[in-house]
């Protein structure tokens, strides 16, 4: 793990990076030592006044800390759900935090309520950032983030590829189920219907708060329903690997979001699927697919990381 910023920052500088999400934002203030302070509280989603509001708040938290009396806050990183324009700093299309128009100014709106200069990124290819960072990955990866939704964030020869709109890894989006579950962005049988943490919930609603953790030692204890649930979770998640494995061939793809609590289990049912997928086709075997998949660890603030590195 490298979070030594000292030659980022002034010895007083410290930055704070906001993970907005569906249901949590995170904010985390960062000193040239690394981490000074977490705060994180439930995403009012009633559209950019609910957001304005949620990390207004956390800001406000972070600067009341002991810790961060010594420091002054100079800019704030955001990752957010949506086509995020970085220059204009602007998010469309955040359907799940309730920001569904376009061209949404929020940096300009949560600057003026701070007080602090406000970038935006998209929230996974800021956890990708974070994550090739927090893990000293290659320079050549892809993430999948299993939260709310489902995306992918990418860093290719060691630029985050964002692409021309702003919606580069949007892999979620792309059908699934040939005319399955209705999704929000108006198509169906999206694939973050079938594979992302919510989709898990919902096929697992018995689960409680740690519906993975619980869907896990249920399958894995020989209840059937259980089996059946996680098969056809971990089926859909496979195939967004091979997706991205076959279309970008990257050296890495790392897995984020709640679900990685589960850790080691997790990826030995993924990379048991993607080697069963496999087994007739000397092509897939080659790509090999099943070692390149590596987890991000859980309690990681790579997102936050990543949204604090894109102030830079």
């Amino acid at each position: 793990m490298n979070l030594d910023l000292t030659n980022m920052l002034g010895p007083s500088e410290a930055r704070i990076g906001i993970d907005v999400g569906g249901t949590k934002t995170q904010a985390v203030a960062f000193g040239p030592s690394g981490e000074i302070g977490v705060a994180h509280r439930p995403t009012d989603t009633a559209g950019i006044a609910g957001i304005t509001a949620t990390v207004s708040s956390l800001v406000d938290e972070l600067r009341l800390l002991p810790e961060a009396d010594s420091h002054t806050i100079s800019a704030i990183g955001i990752g957010i759900p949506g086509i995020v324009d970085t220059a204009a700093g602007t998010v469309s299309h955040g359907v799940n935090i309730g920001l569904a128009e376009s061209d949404v100014p929020l940096a300009a709106t949560i600057s003026r309520a701070t007080g602090v200069p406000v970038s935006l990124a998209n929230d996974v290819t800021a956890a990708t950032i974070g994550a090739a960072r927090y893990l000293g990955s290659s320079d050549d990866v892809a993430l999948i983030s299993l939260g709310t939704g489902l995306a992918s964030g990418l860093i290719l020869d060691g630029i985050p590829r964002t692409g021309k709109l702003g919606s580069a890894g949007e892999i979620g989006h792309i059908p699934y189920i040939p005319d399955g579950l209705p999704c929000p962005c108006g198509q169906r049988g999206c694939l973050e219907l079938y594979a992302s943490g919510h989709a898990l919930t919902r096929a697992w609603p018995q689960g409680g708060k740690h519906p993975a953790t619980h869907l896990m030692a249920a399958a894995r204890t020989g209840d059937a329903d259980a089996r059946s649930v996680l098969d056809s979770w971990i089926h859909a998640v496979a195939h967004a690997v091979t997706l991205l494995g076959l279309t970008l061939d990257v050296q890495e793809i790392l897995i984020a979001g709640g679900i990685t609590e589960v850790g080691a289990p997790l990826l030995e049912e993924l990379r048991g699927q993607l080697r069963r997928s496999a087994e007739h086709s000397q092509f897939l075997r080659q790509m090999g697919l099943d070692s390149r998949v590596r987890l991000v660890p859980r309690g990681a603030h790579v997102a936050a990381l990543g949204a604090c590195l894109t102030t830079f």
